[in-house]
């Protein structure tokens, strides 16, 4: 639908600066001797008759249209010998420039030669008009150039929120890769482990532990994971079958406390003790810890 306005609005557009020119040839027309008069007017009317055809029928009078302004209203600037009515090329250089280039291209040369053979009496004025002349293609060419660097900005723009966007994702699902990579890791260890000795060893090795402290308990006060950062240590309060036991993780780096995939591995890990031990009856235990280094 838009496309359709477009294509019609250009052509009503094309249609009436056509006539405006037909009609500026007419009324130049009376200001010539009359052999000159006849033949201006002539192909004034010939033009604008093909310009309403075009408009009507623009599937069937494409070539007409692209060649109708090339080959008239030079001729007319040619014949009727007015010196300003060379100023009336630049118009057409303007409207063919984004829509037909060679046409703008034929009608830029036209327009030159055309200059420089009805102002060759007056320098100035010839190079005046011949840099007029020039710059009518270049702007119309500004509004395309201004389209395509928006375009650009808007399509870099767009890119910067996409690179943006995959680079959340991609830290998205690296994290839950590694969140997944470390639950198989335990879950692994888990069944393959004799003991809660073995198993505690090798989540030492896997996560960068330096010591690990199981400490038997009758009561805790909470269950809370607690950490302390000074120290990097990490306190995993654990429910058994009988009594509790604090899991105690030393780590390598305090800074690891920062990294929660570490943390919540741990966590797990810790938790995962009571698959190992269910309690312990001697109260003499209490309190004491199982060191693993």
């Amino acid at each position: 639908m838009i496309i359709y306005i477009v294509r019609k609005m250009t052509k009503e557009v094309f249609l009436g600066v056509r006539f405006l020119l037909s009609l500026y040839f007419l009324l130049i027309s009376f200001t010539l001797i009359p052999q000159e008069r006849g033949t201006v007017i002539v192909l004034s009317s010939i033009y604008f008759t093909l310009a309403l055809i075009t408009y009507l029928k623009p599937e069937k009078m494409k070539i007409t249209n692209k060649i109708l302004d090339i080959v008239f209203v030079p001729s007319l600037v040619f014949l009727s010998e007015v010196t300003y009515s060379i100023f009336t090329l630049p118009p057409l250089i303007v409207l063919h420039t984004n829509r037909n280039p060679v046409s703008a291209g034929v009608l830029l040369v036209a327009s030159l030669i055309l200059t420089v053979y009805m102002l060759r009496d007056n320098t100035i004025l010839l190079f005046s008009t011949l840099i007029l002349m020039v710059t009518a293609p270049i702007s119309a060419l500004i509004p395309d150039f201004l389209s395509i660097i928006r375009k650009e900005r808007k399509s870099m723009t767009e890119l910067r929120r996409s690179y943006r966007r995959l680079l959340r994702d991609m830290a998205r699902w690296e994290k839950e890769r590694r969140e997944l990579d470390n639950l198989r890791f335990l879950i692994d260890t888990s069944t393959k482990s004799d003991s809660v000795e073995e198993f505690l060893k090798n989540v030492k090795d896997r996560f960068s532990v330096r010591r690990i402290h199981i400490i038997p308990k009758r009561d805790v006060d909470s269950y809370e994971v607690l950490m302390d950062r000074d120290r990097g240590l990490l306190s995993v309060p654990v429910k058994l079958e009988e009594g509790n036991a604090v899991i105690i993780f030393e780590l390598e780096s305090p800074f690891q406390l920062n990294d929660p995939l570490v943390v919540g591995s741990l966590e797990r890990a810790g938790r995962m003790v009571s698959l190992y031990i269910a309690g312990f009856r001697d109260d003499s235990s209490l309190g004491r810890a199982i060191n693993i280094s």
